[in-house]
């Protein structure tokens, strides 16, 4: 199998209140990008896992699992909403795309 896709895993931390310099401190963007393998889920194998046929999904192998707090995820700069992650190989991800928009 080849991992010649890049996936970008990426948390947004929020903007809070620091006291120290007594202003608010805009969040950051943490970013990680891993080689992937990525492929479509099939019509069948969709409605089994998410009970639509109407969602186009997108499956995201990684060659090592991913730890880490998520909140989406980017794919030739489209961001990605992860729908599902398998919890006998940690490194498969099931992503359904966001409007950008």
């Amino acid at each position: 199998m080849r991992f010649d896709d890049r996936i970008t895993f990426v948390k947004e931390q929020e903007s809070f209140y620091d006291p120290v310099k007594g202003e608010w401190v805009e969040g950051e963007l943490t970013k990680k990008t891993l080689p992937c393998n990525l492929s479509n889920l099939g019509i069948t194998r969709t409605a089994e896992l998410f009970g639509s046929i109407e969602k186009s999904v997108t499956v995201a192998r990684l060659q090592v699992p991913f730890g880490g707090p998520i909140d989406y995820v980017l794919i030739n700069e489209q961001k990605y909403q992860i729908k599902r992650r398998s919890d006998y190989r940690k490194g498969v991800f099931y992503l359904e795309g966001i409007a950008n928009g």
